[in-house]
């Protein structure tokens, strides 16, 4: 992750151990994700077995690891700092 915006400046690293909080948005993700691929697995094939849940599981967080951990921290910097998107009206 970049130091700091290239557009408005803004510090990506407010102070140490900023993005903590971040884990939980994670966990949640996660959380939602694990549930999702049951209840799909569970639909698709209502026979399933442990092994397979439990790679399913596996192989979902893996794959989506770089999308949870990215957003994750977009969402945890947004609850604290609000985006003050271009002032369309001076632009012209």
């Amino acid at each position: 992750m970049n130091k700091s915006c290239s557009h408005c400046g803004q510090s990506f690293e407010p102070e140490p151990g900023y993005y903590f909080g971040a884990m939980f948005v994670s966990y949640a993700i996660n959380t939602a994700l694990f549930i999702a691929a049951w209840v799909a697995l569970t639909v698709l094939k209502p026979d399933y077995s442990l092994s397979l849940l439990l790679s399913l599981l596996g192989v979902s967080a893996i794959v989506f690891l770089p999308f949870i951990y990215r957003i994750s921290r977009s969402i945890w910097i947004a609850i604290f700092i609000s985006y003050k998107g271009e002032d369309i009206s001076s632009s012209s």
